[in-house]
């Protein structure tokens, strides 16, 4: 069926003899939750309020719900000079606009490292998405609670994949880097270029949905899924060419979204341990499968005014191509 996942009377209809509830449903571009707040908390918050509200009526035996990695936020960091840890809270435009960054110690004022993101770290995120998948979690786990449904909250990071949308500039910054090589124009690199990611290939991430279907070890969870290996935006860039015909100029141009973090990659220990996860996709590997599909299914999308939309409102700032 396909439906507007507010829309009450639809979700229930969906929802009648289900056992299983997989919440996907989501708006997920970081830099458009910015400025379209009402959308994205519309469809995030309330839209999930409307499934759980239908999923307690049907009864149903399991809530399995998708979240993201935005939910940390900058996440711990650790200072070498200081050698203590602290959970980062954002980095600042000040910073930024003078080409600063990496987080800094509260303390002396160092350059920190960042830590691989657990379940236990703080919540702290940066964007209007993030706080909308932050409030996904606390109203399943709320409901969860008071009815007695198991909820399990898979935290996603950078899924990437063949069937990942071509069309929309916010989401997939593999898409934007495609896009870019096959018009024969550079490609542009946030910030130095040396942004970390955590890359993890679609058919892991459902491998990690289908393990937590009627699995009681994961009732109750939050279990981040990622590949556990951070890889830098222009060493993923740099892989991409491997695969097309030409060989498009890299170009760190020093501009940075408000709301983007410095450095996202997860502690899989708790996703080994529970749901028993095959060693991850190979980034090379995934890379060969998404361009592939990517060259076949070519599309575009408007770039240019999603660009113009963010520079508008100060959400795209720093130094220019």
């Amino acid at each position: 069926m396909r439906a507007d996942v507010r829309d009450a009377d639809a979700v229930g209809q969906v929802m009648d003899g289900a056992e299983v509830v997989y919440h996907l449903a989501a708006e997920t571009g970081v830099g458009q939750s910015q400025y379209e707040i009402a959308r994205y908390v519309g469809t995030n918050t309330l839209g999930t309020a409307v499934v759980l509200q239908a999923a307690v009526a049907a009864k149903v035996a399991q809530v399995i719900l998708t979240s993201s990695r935005a939910v940390y936020g900058e996440g711990s960091h650790r200072c070498p000079a200081c050698d203590r840890s602290f959970s980062g809270h954002g980095r600042r435009t000040v910073d930024m606009d003078n080409a600063i960054w990496e987080l800094r110690c509260p303390r002396c004022g160092g350059a920190a490292h960042p830590m691989p993101m657990t379940e236990s770290d703080a919540s702290a995120p940066t964007s209007i998405y993030g706080i909308t998948k932050l409030q996904q979690e606390e109203l399943a786990t709320a409901v969860g609670a008071t009815y007695g449904i198991p909820v399990t909250i898979l935290r996603l990071f950078n899924v990437f994949g063949p069937g990942q949308s071509l069309r929309n500039p916010y989401v997939g910054v593999l898409g934007t880097f495609f896009r870019q090589a096959l018009s024969g124009g550079s490609i542009e690199l946030y910030e130095d270029g040396q942004m970390g990611r955590d890359f993890v290939f679609i058919d892991d991430v459902v491998g990690a949905l289908h393990s937590s279907m009627a699995n009681e070890t994961v009732h109750g969870l939050t279990i981040n899924v990622g590949s556990g290996v951070p890889v830098r935006l222009i060493d993923v860039a740099a892989h991409l060419f491997d695969y097309l015909d030409k060989t498009p100029e890299i170009v760190v141009s020093g501009r940075y979204r408000v709301g983007d973090v410095r450095h996202a990659v997860a502690d899989t220990t708790l996703l080994t341990a529970t749901l028993g996860s095959a060693r991850p996709t190979d980034i090379v590997d995934g890379l060969a499968a998404y361009a592939a599909w990517a060259r076949a299914n070519p599309a575009g999308a408007a770039d240019d005014a999603a660009e113009a939309q963010l520079t508008s409102r100060q959400l795209l700032r720093g130094g220019g191509r």
